[in-house]
């Protein structure tokens, strides 16, 4: 009887195992995330440094320019933009979805930001973006990103 209830628990353990680090991926996914936006809301691309994917041959799709070819390209672009504003404000909504297949991954989401240029002047917008993730040494990072807004409506 003893044997029977230890091995109906090793069982539930075994099976539960794959839920348990599928959550814990999910949560680191969804962490690197949040944190890499809070840096750039923080307009600090240097500490987005362990979040993205050094790749030199990487692509970033961001508002503008059309693109960045390596993750250098990519914060030097940022910072220059950054040269221009006061202040960010980003906000990722609450419809972050996340997929994983293996070692890869994509979340795809909805932000709100607004943009204190110097001089006075705010910005709002709202766009959407998509990360594409690889784990990489046991840790989730962005190795591709994707970020729009929507044209505008017709009259």
């Amino acid at each position: 009887m003893r044997r029977s209830i230890c091995l109906v628990i090793l069982g539930g353990l075994l099976l539960a195992a794959p839920l348990v680090g599928a959550d814990a991926d999910e949560q680191a996914i969804r962490s690197t995330i949040s944190k890499a936006y809070e840096n750039w809301g923080a307009m600090n691309p240097d500490a987005n440094d362990p979040y993205y994917a050094a790749d030199a041959n990487a692509v970033w799709f961001d508002i503008a320019p059309m693109q960045y070819v390596g993750w250098t390209a990519y914060k030097d672009g940022v910072k220059r933009m950054f040269s221009g504003l006061e202040g960010v404000s980003l906000k990722i909504h609450d419809d972050l979805a996340v997929h994983r297949a293996g070692k890869t991954a994509w979340a795809t989401f909805t932000w709100t930001a607004e943009l204190r240029i110097k001089g006075g002047k705010v910005e709002h917008s709202e766009g959407r973006a998509t990360e594409i993730l690889e784990k990489r040494k046991g840790k989730w990072v962005i190795v591709h990103e994707h970020a729009s807004v929507p044209a505008p409506s017709g009259p």
